[in-house]
């Protein structure tokens, strides 16, 4: 399973996209993201709703 995240489905103006198949990883990734990109704090289940899955 990949999982995929888009700063664009969350509705910001921004062309941050991450894949991954570690659940994990991406969303450490994300949360540093939203912190340095735009000074917002998101908790693990905040980047859970905004994450896709497919088939990889």
């Amino acid at each position: 399973m990949v999982h995929q995240f888009s700063c664009r489905d969350t509705g910001h103006d921004c062309d941050f996209f991450l894949e991954s198949g570690d659940i994990d990883e991406l969303v450490h990734h994300v949360q540093d993201h939203a912190e340095r990109k735009h000074d917002r704090e998101l908790s693990r289940a905040d980047v859970e709703d905004h994450v896709t899955e497919v088939q990889g």
